[in-house]
């Protein structure tokens, strides 16, 4: 209902006139005219230690942008807790900025709030961005990913792998069943395990539900933008969830599991699906881990969910030529090269910047763009995940048939849209 009350808002306020130009107010036209002034709004990412802050970092970085455009960048270093919301309540008002960090677009895409990037990036523009097709939005490219990395991806603890017989990781859902049987059978610890006791629900999708969907070879929208897994691959996905209770690798208890990054840091666990930036921790626990960053399903497809957090530009500037430069300064190589150094670090995100994330994932993030994906972008996208998630849940408990599961999450969704 929230979303619903503020995309009307949104959308109504661009109807009326009421979202007004960004940046300074001047009409200052295209980039590098006199005096032009633009704002751009991030999150922070430094840490405590760093040597500089976020605003410090940026300042510094836009001082010669600022001098070859002739023009003043205002960076404002806005808060995680309620980022969102003061970004809607920006362009609202017409205090907003001209370019923004998002990680949660579609309800400003789908409003007009945000600009399509298209016409200001050349095909050879975007070629030089790894990750450049994770930026659309029902086909339209909205977005140019900025922060992108903490890939879904299998790990193993090879020492119980290669007690159990298996000298290698699985690589197809088949193998991988096949290493489950073994390892409960010859070493008594617990194979595989999923989080379906979390509270963060989007975080057990990433790892528990969406790579396997990918890997049977399921498309997750439709042509008209909605989630449509009541098909053969959602069946497929589903049925091989369910697999690993009529196996016996889960119990009863699945529905309450949920801290299974502690299990396999503590050798109680052989393999589970985590983010990448938990390796070094897993490291520093003295785990012998290797890792294969997405299973190979049904449907001959190697796929996992990767962030792809991103820059946007408000379809309001009275600057937006002057906003796509700005942009494409904040993604170049010198500038995301320092940001990932000494900000955070993450993998490249275009073909001529460096590397600075963990080593072993290094082939993976820069040559292996294509079995990454991002969140389904869709109307009323909570309500949906809340109620697959339940109903998953209750399939575990013996309630529901994978079936049942599919039936039932698009009718309740449906019917709320």
């Amino acid at each position: 209902m929230k979303k619903k009350w503020l995309a009307m808002l949104i959308g109504a306020c661009m109807l009326t006139g009421t979202l007004t130009a960004c940046g300074s107010g001047e009409d200052s036209g295209t980039t590098g005219s006199g005096g032009a002034e633009i704002s751009v709004w991030i999150p922070p990412y430094a840490s405590s230690d760093a040597a500089q802050n976020d605003q410090e970092f940026w300042d510094a970085q836009f001082d010669a942008f600022e001098e070859e455009n002739n023009c003043t960048v205002h960076v404002e270093i806005v808060p995680w807790d309620g980022y969102i919301q003061k970004i809607t309540t920006g362009l609202t008002s017409g205090e907003g900025p001209d370019v923004f960090y998002i990680d949660t677009p579609y309800d400003l895409a789908a409003t007009g709030a945000l600009e399509p990037l298209e016409s200001y990036f050349t095909e050879e523009e975007a070629e030089n961005y790894i990750y450049w097709d994770l930026g659309q939005i029902d086909g339209t490219q909205y977005l140019a990913p900025m922060l992108v990395g903490n890939a879904s991806i299998l790990y193993c603890n090879m020492d119980i792998l290669n007690e159990a017989g298996i000298q290698t990781v699985p690589q197809t859902w088949e193998e991988f069943m096949a290493a489950c049987t073994a390892i409960q059978e010859t070493t008594g610890v617990q194979p595989f395990l999923q989080s379906w006791g979390g509270t963060v629900i989007k975080g057990v999708i990433t790892t528990s539900f969406l790579p396997y969907y990918w890997q049977a070879g399921g498309e997750f929208l439709d042509s008209e933008g909605r989630p449509a897994i009541n098909n053969e691959q959602g069946l497929k996905t589903l049925d091989f969830l369910k697999s690993f209770m009529d196996n016996g690798i889960y119990d009863e208890t699945i529905t309450a599991e949920d801290d299974i990054k502690t299990k396999f840091q503590s050798g109680q666990l052989a393999m589970y699906v985590g983010d990448t930036g938990s390796a070094s921790s897993h490291t520093e626990n003295g785990i012998n881990w290797d890792f294969t960053p997405a299973l190979t399903g049904e449907g001959g497809v190697q796929a996992t969910w990767i962030a792809a957090d991103s820059l946007a530009i408000a379809s309001n500037s009275e600057n937006k030529e002057l906003a796509a430069e700005a942009m494409k300064y904040m993604l170049s190589a010198p500038v995301m090269d320092a940001f990932h150094e000494e900000m955070y670090a993450m993998c490249p995100i275009t073909t001529d910047a460096a590397y600075y994330d963990n080593e072993r994932f290094q082939t993976m993030y820069t040559e292996q763009a294509d079995i990454f994906k991002n969140w389904p972008q869709f109307e009323n996208a909570d309500p949906f995940w809340d109620i697959l998630f339940k109903n998953i849940q209750s399939m575990y408990m013996g309630d529901m048939t994978p079936q049942e599961v599919l039936d039932d999450t698009m009718e309740q969704y449906e019917s709320q849209i």
